[in-house]
């Protein structure tokens, strides 16, 4: 009987049957994307995502960040979708060192995370319930939610940033895995994201089915990216802009 073909490292040997493919790579995640809190960001200037199925579902959205200035230096946009008014959506971290959604309501959560550590943020909207249906989750178990009616239909007409607005309001930090969903994620499915404090692929989780669009902010290719930052999960690619292939760094939670 023919050996199969094998793969092998300094430490052990896998056996591929005859006629297999090998392995996938294991899962890495090596690169994120540092913003200077200015005139840096990516953009897609002429789609946003779909919040919810036919912009009237349920959605979450779901990324690691890590700040370099907490406070004090104007609010930092994370991530703008829309075209503004009530269809926009913002989450960003205040002059105070806090997070805020806005968009058709404002959603504000003291997170009491510092300066230049990496936390996991996940905002969540069940439009099925007006009750305790919107709100945070930090790190895959700190949960905070709130009450509310939303009426919004939610399209893609508009805009999509990263590391500020449309305007200006500039994030100073790194960013990195940002996915949206069209789903209210459950407590499971954000401990699940969250794997422990570090990155995981997405489309291997219990919610899979659910994932929209996922930015990897440079990984598998690192640099050779730039200034492209691809959609895994969908099909609105970003583009870094007033940014250098420099700040795709590897600096990832």
């Amino acid at each position: 009987m023919g050996l199969g073909l094998g793969n092998a490292n300094a430490n052990n040997f896998v056996k591929i049957p005859p006629g297999s493919a090998p392995p996938p790579p294991p899962f890495s995640n090596l690169y994120s994307v540092h913003f200077n809190g200015t005139d840096q960001s990516l953009q897609n200037t002429t789609i946003s995502p779909l919040l919810g199925t036919g912009g009237t579902g349920d959605w979450s959205v779901s990324f690691w960040v890590k700040a370099d200035t907490m406070s004090g230096i104007g609010n930092q946009r994370m991530w703008s979708f829309g075209a503004g008014g009530s269809q926009q959506t913002q989450l960003y971290i205040n002059n105070s060192g806090n997070l805020q959604f806005a968009g058709p309501w404002s959603d504000g959560f003291t997170w009491g995370v510092a300066a230049g550590t990496w936390a996991h943020v996940i905002y969540r909207v069940n439009r099925a319930s007006a009750s305790l249906n919107v709100g945070y989750v930090l790190n895959g178990s700190t949960f905070n939610n709130k009450n509310q009616s939303i009426t919004t239909t939610f399209d893609t007409t508009g805009a999509t940033y990263v590391g500020r607005n449309s305007g200006s309001f500039g994030f100073e930090g790194n960013i990195d895995e940002l996915a949206v969903w069209n789903k209210y994620l459950s407590n499971a499915d954000c401990l699940e994201i969250y794997n422990g404090g570090s990155g995981v692929d997405l489309t291997t989780l219990t919610p899979a089915a659910n994932l929209q669009h996922w930015w990897r902010m440079g990984d598998p290719t690192g640099t050779a990216s730039y200034p492209t930052i691809t959609d895994a999960a969908g099909s609105i690619d970003l583009t870094m802009v007033n940014q250098a292939s420099s700040d795709i760094e590897t600096d990832v939670p």
